[in-house]
């Protein structure tokens, strides 16, 4: 009982996690930098930083999405859409291209989703003209809202189709703070909403600084059209919703873990919620979260496998893993369809914030994040588990 309870001690040091939290499965890769690369990094192509990546997969390519800011890491100014392609998952990288540049405005928050029966990617986003602090709190004129667009590609990313508007289709007229995701959307696989596309959005429903909440966005014609579905509208609740991430589950439900915008009560950052209707509705509402080591961030959920594909179900999430730093980067997985959860892999060792994954083939994921204090994004090749 001694021994047992030293190494849950050192694993508790070790992770930065809670001991409740501890598997000992759980695997340190973090110092393994065989499968590394930096597709993003302060200066590259003149741009003073990157961030908010994201990752899809089309049938040849590995595709990474960031913002390229010029001037600071600030989160409004002179922002565009960039991407980087690779054919040997995540390797190497093709020089940057750069997707949407609105001059001197704000492109931002990219969400790819792949529909595989075509090979094409959509991607959503956002352009502004005004910084988060005046959409929340000053007067503005409809023209000066943030617009919401979609592109698609149908050559691994090659060419990209002109963006088209979307606004008035997923943002109602009293929403002020709209943003996509920003993380990958899914492509539903079961019946009756096969084909179906999801997205998650970040909200506010009134004049101030504290009326985050969060929606779903869907397309039943593979992107070219945008309705809204579920909207979380709850101001009273503990959880004040921003930045969420979606999977679908073997019931066909969909489970969505969203980031706390002001942090929940003590140990819970994030909320959960579930759609049984393909994401038009919420079944309840939104709870806060213990399950979770996280600080007030970003993060991403990951469908791997599932029983009929052979396998054991299993949902990956990536997330920081102190609850009140962005550092020491974990993946963790749930095999119980997001009831319970524990960690699988220590990715990064440090500072660590935003992240993303890919499925790259049956046997390997690639995640992207932040790090460096935001001077660079790096990208990991892993392997997983049989």
């Amino acid at each position: 009982m001694l021994k047992y309870q030293f190494r849950s001690i050192i694993i508790f040091l070790f992770l930065g996690l809670p001991i409740s939290c501890i598997s000992q499965k759980s695997v340190d890769i973090s110092q393994d930098s065989s499968h590394v690369s930096t597709p993003f990094y302060s200066g590259l192509n003149g741009y003073y930083s990157y961030r908010i990546p994201t990752l899809i997969k089309s049938k040849r390519t590995v595709i990474a999405f960031a913002e390229g800011r010029k001037n600071s890491t600030s989160d409004f100014g002179d922002i565009d859409l960039v991407y980087r392609r690779s054919t040997n998952n995540g390797k190497t990288w093709e020089p940057i291209q750069i997707l949407y540049d609105r001059d001197t405005l704000a492109v931002q928050n990219p969400v790819p989703i792949y529909v595989k029966s075509e090979n094409k990617i959509v991607l959503l986003f956002n352009i502004t003209s005004q910084s988060e602090h005046d959409i929340l709190n000053k007067d503005y004129n409809p023209d000066e809202q943030r617009k919401a667009f979609v592109a698609h590609s149908l050559d691994d990313g090659l060419t990209w189709s002109a963006p088209k508007e979307i606004t008035a289709d997923v943002k109602l007229p009293n929403w002020r703070w709209h943003a996509m995701g920003p993380v990958h959307g899914i492509t539903l696989k079961q019946e009756p909403f096969k084909g179906r596309l999801l997205a998650p959005v970040a909200i506010s429903l009134e004049k101030g600084n504290k009326a985050y909440c969060m929606a779903l966005i869907y397309s039943n014609d593979k992107g070219e059209n945008w309705h809204i579905g579920a909207v979380d509208a709850d101001l009273s609740d503990a959880v004040q919703c921003n930045e969420t991430t979606i999977v679908e589950l073997t019931n066909g439900h969909i489970y969505v873990n969203t980031r706390d915008h002001l942090g929940g009560s003590l140990e819970k950052n994030r909320g959960e919620t579930y759609s049984a209707d393909g994401g038009l509705t919420f079944i309840e509402p939104i709870v806060e979260s213990h399950k979770f080591p996280s600080p007030i961030v970003q993060s991403s959920l990951l469908r791997w496998d599932t029983k009929k594909e052979g396998k054991k179900n299993m949902i990956l999430f990536s997330t920081p893993s102190s609850l009140n730093k962005r550092e020491n980067l974990v993946l963790m997985a749930s095999y119980d369809e997001s009831k319970t959860w524990e960690p699988l892999f220590k990715v990064h060792h440090g500072f660590s914030a935003y992240s993303d994954m890919v499925k790259l083939n049956k046997k390997s994921i690639g995640v992207i994040y932040e790090t460096d204090n935001y001077r660079k994004i790096k990208y990991k090749l892993i392997k997983m588990p049989k």
